[in-house]
């Protein structure tokens, strides 16, 4: 089969289209002809070694989507043929023709959907669904600042913050993100020295919750757009991590500082949950996701080079048929 081999860490030119054996499903998995290939920033951090270095050669990649073409021992022969995404952070190779897959890693939908879309929801989805119903608990009533709104976890943690009954205020960098932002029902917002500020004036005191996953550059104004009691999560640093917490700069509006890590091997039924509610969002037209550009297999640098250069909205994705 063909897929993305890395054979050394760097940067995007280490990705080389070559020929290796397809896997084979062992217990408890199935092996999955993929249609679609979900890119994300972590298949860049790993390339570079920044964390988590591979273990060489490697074939990058966690999530995909495609259709089940046969079962490991212990699995249903009935699934074969189902149309299948996943996010496996114990399966890695997606960026192939084909993946092995533990069967508890699936999302199941429930009528045909395009595999570019279905690629574009586990591993956003999931974060987006852990931080705003696991992380910060996010109620009805509530005014919510989305640093990177425009971005695949940031849309879809507009869209559940929203669907939670919060109001929801996205920030975006450029006029087309913002676009985005106001597109999907939140008050976009513009990066800038007095952003704080606006956030106060607009709501009347601050927001009762800052999801952030930009981490070192947003961190003084994430902490001032906040009400007395409200609640910090961060759950990324796209610009490097932020500063240690001094807990008595806390103390005057007694505000909360968190953050959210996927761990899909705490509380497994809560993770089985997420994904029936996201599937069947999708599937019901209540969750839309947003694939920024398909580009072929061959193309993995590209993809990685304009992910590192922050150039895209939503989701990119691989087609290894092309």
């Amino acid at each position: 089969m063909r897929a993305i081999v890395v054979n050394r860490v760097g940067g995007p030119e280490v990705l080389e289209l070559a020929e290796v054996a397809a896997p084979v499903a062992g217990p408890g998995e199935v092996l999955i002809r993929i249609a679609a290939i979900g890119v994300n920033f972590a298949d860049t951090e790993r390339r570079r070694a920044i964390y988590r270095p591979p273990v060489l050669p490697w074939i990058p990649g966690h999530e995909a989507a495609g259709r089940i073409e046969a079962v490991g021992a212990g699995v249903d022969a009935a699934l074969i043929g189902e149309p299948v995404a996943y996010f496996s952070p114990r399966s890695t190779g997606s960026y192939a023709e084909h993946a092995t897959v533990p069967v508890a890693d699936l999302f199941r939908f429930p009528r045909a959907i395009a595999p570019a879309t279905m690629a574009a929801l586990p591993l956003q989805g999931l974060t987006a669904y852990g931080v705003v119903h696991f992380a910060a608990r996010i109620r009805a009533g509530e005014a919510v600042l989305i640093h990177a709104a425009a971005g695949g976890v940031g849309q879809l943690a507009v869209q559940l913050a929203l669907a939670a009954g919060a109001r929801v205020l996205g920030t975006g960098s450029t006029p087309a993100k913002l676009d985005v932002i106001a597109a999907l029902g939140a008050e976009s917002l513009a990066y800038g020295d007095d952003l704080a500020e606006r956030v106060r004036a607009r709501t009347g005191g601050g927001v009762d919750v800052v999801l952030d996953s930009v981490g070192k550059s947003t961190q003084a104004v994430s902490r001032a757009a906040l009400a007395p009691f409200g609640r910090l999560v961060y759950f990324g640093d796209a610009s490097g991590f932020p500063d240690p917490i001094v807990v008595d700069d806390l103390y005057a509006r007694s505000i909360a500082v968190g953050a959210f890590g996927l761990d899909l091997d705490a509380a497994p039924a809560r993770w089985a949950e997420a994904r029936a509610q996201l599937t069947a969002a999708v599937a019901g037209g209540r969750l839309a996701l947003s694939v920024s550009e398909i580009l072929p297999l061959a193309e993995a640098a590209r993809a990685h080079r304009d992910l590192e250069a922050r150039a895209t909205i939503g989701k990119l994705v691989l087609d290894p048929g092309r």
